[in-house]
C-alpha cells in the first residue's frame, strides 16, 4: 500500500510528524508513505524556508519513505492548482490513498461542503454578487464565504487545512484519480498552536522574532538538527527582497495585456504602476494592495510575471517530478511502473521528453532565483537526492 501526502513542510513540525506516525500506526510498517513536497516557492508566493532537498531530508527523518517534488510553478499556485497538481503526481506514481489534515477530520462533512460550493445555487448567487461593484471589490474568495454563510447558516471551509482538503477531494473527482481520501483532524488552534501543535505559520513568525531556537521542541530533534545545520550554512530563511530589482524591472518591461497567470482584474496593471516608484517588494506590495487582493495573490502574480508563467502553464498536466529523498522502502516504490517522468538528479534533465523538459526549465529558472535569495551558496544542479 502506498499513501501519498501533499505537503510544504515550511518548516516541518510536530504536527506533520504526528500525521506520519498516525498513518504508520494505522496502516502498518508495510505501507509506503510518499510525500509530494512543494519545491521552491510556496502557495503564498514566498520562497520556502529551506531548499527542497533539505526539507525532504527532514521528512525522511520524520518517518516518510519517499519524497518527490511538486515542481514550480504548481507549488506557487492557489489551493485549487496546488491540489490538482499534487493529486496528478500521486495518481501517476501509483498511490492508493491520499492522506491530509483538516480542521473537521470528517470526509463526509468535507464532501458536503465541496458539493455545496460546486452547486448551482451557490455559484449563481456568487456570480450575481460579483456583478455588483461593492462585492467585486471584496474579491472572489471573500464573496464565496459570505454567500455560503447566507445560504447555509454556517461557515464554509475558511481555515487553510479545510480549504486544501476540499480542493483535494475536488481534484480526485475531476481527474478521476483512483485515490482513497483519508483525513486526520488537526489538533489545536490553527494560528497559535494552543492545545495542539504549532502551525508552520506560527513557527515562521517565531523564527523571524527569535531565530532558530524558536523551532527547538516544535519539531522532531532530527529535523531541528537538519534545519539548524542549514541555517549555519546560510541555506535557511531566504529573503525575497534580494529579487526586488529583477521583479521591479520585469514588471516595467511587461506588456500590461500579457497573458500572465493570476494577473486578472487589473492586478498586473496596478503592479506595473506601483513598480514605477517602489524600491522594494514590500513597498510594491503596500502600494498595490487593496481589499480585493490578498498579499498572497500579489506575491503569486509577481512570481508569474518574473518567470513569464501563463495560465496555460498552470492548466497543463504535470509532466515530471524530481526525486528528493528515499529510503529502501521508497526505492522499491520507484522501481514499480509509473506514468510520470521522474528526474533522479538535475544534471539528467536532458533525458526528459520535450514536454517535461519545457516544464523543468521553469523550475530551473525559479531555483536559480531562489539561490539568489539565500545567504549561502546553493547550486541545485549539483544536488543529489538524499538516499538512506
Amino acid at each position: 500500500m502506498q499513501i501519498a501526502i501533499i505537503a510544504e513542510y515550511n518548516p516541518l513540525h510536530n504536527g506533520h510528524a504526528y500525521q506520519i506516525e498516525h498513518l504508520r500506526r494505522t496502516f502498518g510498517e508495510d505501507a509506503c508513505i510518499t510525500v509530494i513536497l512543494g519545491g521552491i516557492f510556496s502557495q503564498r508566493g514566498e520562497p520556502y524556508m529551506a531548499p527542497p532537498y533539505i526539507r525532504a531530508e527532514a521528512a525522511l527523518a520524520a518517518g516518510a519513505d519517499l519524497v518527490l517534488e511538486l515542481p514550480f510553478p504548481f507549488s506557487a499556485a492557489p489551493a485549487s492548482v496546488f491540489a490538482r497538481a499534487g493529486v496528478e503526481i500521486a495518481a501517476a506514481i501509483g498511490a492508493d490513498m491520499l492522506a491530509f489534515g483538516s480542521e473537521c477530520g470528517d470526509i463526509e462533512a468535507l464532501q458536503t461542503i465541496r458539493m455545496r460550493l460546486d452547486g448551482d445555487e451557490l455559484q449563481n448567487k456568487v456570480a450575481a454578487y460579483l456583478k455588483q461593484p461593492e462585492y467585486a471589490a471584496m474579491g472572489k474568495t471573500r464573496v464565496y464565504a459570505l454567500v455560503y454563510k447566507e445560504l447555509y447558516g454556517e461557515d464554509g471551509a475558511e481555515l487553510p487545512n479545510d480549504i486544501l482538503a476540499i480542493e483535494y477531494l475536488r481534484a480526485i473527482e475531476r481527474t478521476g484519480a483512483r485515490l482513497t481520501p483519508y483525513t486526520l483532524r488537526r489538533v489545536g488552534d490553527y494560528q497559535s498552536g494552543a492545545g495542539g501543535f504549532a502551525s508552520a505559520t506560527a513557527l515562521r513568525k517565531g523564527y523571524a522574532e527569535r531565530g532558530i531556537e524558536a523551532l527547538r521542541g516544535e519539531m522532531p530533534d532530527a529535523a531541528y538538527s537538519i534545519f539548524a545545520a542549514a541555517e549555519k550554512s546560510g541555506l535557511f530563511a531566504p529573503s525575497i527582497e534580494k529579487l526586488a530589482s529583477a521583479v521591479l524591472l520585469k514588471l516595467l518591461e511587461t506588456d500590461p495585456t500579457a497573458e500572465i497567470a493570476f494577473s486578472g482584474g487589473g492586478l498586473l496593471g496596478r503592479l506595473r504602476t506601483a513598480a514605477a516608484s517602489a524600491n522594494s517588494i514590500a513597498e510594491l506590495t503596500a502600494l498595490a494592495a487593496t481589499k480585493r487582493y490578498t498579499d498572497a495573490e500579489i506575491a503569486r502574480c509577481l512570481l508569474c510575471t518574473l518567470f513569464s508563467v501563463g495560465a496555460a502553464d498552470m492548466d497543463a498536466p504535470v509532466r515530471y517530478t524530481r526525486l528528493l529523498a528515499a529510503n529502501a522502502h521508497g526505492r522499491q516504490i520507484l522501481a514499480l511502473p509509473h506514468t510520470i517522468e521522474i528526474l533522479t538528479k538535475p544534471s539528467a534533465y536532458d533525458r526528459l521528453t520535450d514536454a517535461a523538459r519545457a516544464q523543468y526549465e521553469k523550475t530551473f529558472a525559479a531555483e536559480r532565483a531562489y539561490a539568489l535569495c539565500l545567504d549561502g551558496k546553493y547550486n541545485h544542479m549539483r544536488q543529489s537526492p538524499h538516499i538512506e
